[in-house]
């Protein structure tokens, strides 16, 4: 298996959502690296660690202090040990107790040293290093000495890089790790629950891209509803999760009879009569379409279907918008499709028990990602499997499951991976029910349940991109 840097991002955040602070997962990482030098140097060495301000510094700085004991070791954090700028690499800093270098007695030590232990930066750099850290790397390279990268190369895939001989890199290799780039890779177990990876989290919200100042109306997701034709109020809770969760154009395709009911509900939702000749043309004008809250059964969508043929954007299934399925692919094969049926549903599309093999097998043959409701949500896309846990008793009122094709229609115009938005929007949901149950417990509504829905969004972007 290899990790991306955005998910080696986002398993940092879930893992300090569900455990708490990364301090621990610091301490392993440092064992293991002092363990893999001991091993194939030996003890009795020279052993330069430098380091940079983060967390990979902060590994730097706990393996320094675990190498000490058996050999001569000095450090050089290049910005001075003030400069460490996370809460688990000071307290390494603390910790440590033996000499550190001034950044202009860098060259002697490196010319003095057998080993040179590379911590400088992990996998959050973006662009070439600068000044002073591109000749601290051009430094490195050239000494000649034999150098240790701590989890990655500092600078791998970018125009200046550390050439180590050794590469000690936790949980997994990294995107773009070779041996060319990274030397001999040694792969370390640091104690990561497979939790941070199986089940959504904050940290998912590293895939979701956040507006931009100069954004203007429109740019920041648009959505459609083809909703509420039977039961109206299915369409203001589904319509009300997308503007909640932060769509700029939320807009429900409604029958003549009930598109004047729901356009007095709330000024933030245009509602659209499908009575009028040429209004459903406008669907495959939005970047999602969710069909299906409060559709009613026995609907005919001839007209919707035709009018999305050749859509290229995210569609969204729920409830009756289900057993259209196979139509509307057949209309816009090139749409993305999310489906989010509860375990009843699951087995009427299927015809088969909604378990994890049958939802999965069923993602992989219709290429889509099913969203299967329950009190612990499975998520797939017939390759990847993730889990929410959370919610509670209180959400099996009506109404949780068109807030959820709410949310996660807002969220996909944000994730360009349909996958990633299905699971974005199943935290969500469920977190904003936690959120409801412990202002009221038993006795909130699916309105306070919308209402949490932007605290629930505040709280993991805060988290993941801190």
């Amino acid at each position: 298996m290899v990790i991306s840097f955005l998910d080696v991002k986002r398993a940092d955040r879930n893992y300090e959502y569900f455990f708490g602070d990364l301090y621990g997962l610091m301490l392993n990482a440092g064992k293991r690296v002092c363990e893999i030098i001991e091993k194939q140097f030996g003890q009795g060495n020279r052993i330069l660690v430098v380091c940079g301000s983060g967390n990979n510094g902060g590994d730097g700085l706990v393996a320094a202090s675990l190498l000490s004991g058996n050999n001569e070791v000095s450090v050089c954090v290049i910005g001075g040990m003030e400069s460490m700028k996370t809460s688990e690499s000071r307290r390494a800093s603390r910790r440590y107790t033996g000499p550190v270098l001034p950044l202009e007695d860098l060259r002697k030590e490196i010319d003095g040293a057998d080993i040179i232990v590379d911590a400088i930066f992990g996998s959050g750099i973006s662009g070439s290093p600068r000044k002073p850290y591109d000749d601290v790397i051009r430094a490195l390279n050239n000494s000649g000495r034999k150098i240790v990268s701590v989890d990655i190369p500092s600078g791998m895939n970018s125009g200046l890089a550390v050439d180590p001989d050794i590469t000690v890199t936790f949980t997994d290799i990294k995107e773009g790790m070779t041996e060319s780039n990274s030397g001999t890779i040694y792969v370390q177990d640091i104690g990561i629950p497979e939790k941070v990876f199986n089940y959504n989290g904050p940290g998912d919200f590293v895939h979701y891209s956040l507006p931009g100042a100069e954004s203007h109306k429109g740019m920041n997701g648009t959505v459609a509803l083809v909703s509420g034709w039977t039961f109206y109020g299915s369409a203001v809770i589904s319509s009300r999760g997308a503007v909640k969760s932060g769509a700029d154009l939320v807009r429900i395709y409604a029958t003549p009879e009930n598109a004047a009911i729901l356009s007095s509900y709330s000024p933030d939702i245009i509602v659209r009569n499908t009575g009028k000749a040429g209004t459903l043309d406008e669907l495959p004008k939005h970047d999602t379409v969710i069909i299906g809250p409060g559709l009613g059964k026995d609907q005919d969508l001839t007209e919707v279907i035709m009018a999305l043929h050749g859509f290229t954007g995210t569609l969204i299934l729920d409830a009756e918008g289900l057993f259209a399925m196979d139509k509307i692919r057949a209309s816009c094969p090139g749409a993305y499709f999310i489906l989010t049926p509860h375990r009843g549903e699951f087995g009427k599309i299927s015809g088969n028990e909604a378990n994890l093999e049958n939802v999965l097998s069923y993602a992989r043959r219709n290429s889509c990602t099913v969203v299967l409701k329950g009190a612990q949500d499975i998520i797939t896309d017939g390759r990847r499997i993730r889990y929410t846990e959370g919610g509670n008793a209180r959400m099996t009122m009506g109404g949780t499951g068109d807030l959820l094709a709410g949310v996660t229609g807002a969220i996909s115009t944000r994730v360009r991976d349909g996958f990633y938005a299905a699971c974005i929007g199943s935290f969500v949901n469920k977190k904003a029910g936690d959120m409801a149950f412990k202002q009221k417990s038993f006795w909130y509504d699916i309105h306070d349940m919308i209402e949490m829905v932007p605290e629930a969004m505040k709280l993991s972007i805060g988290i993941a991109h801190e």
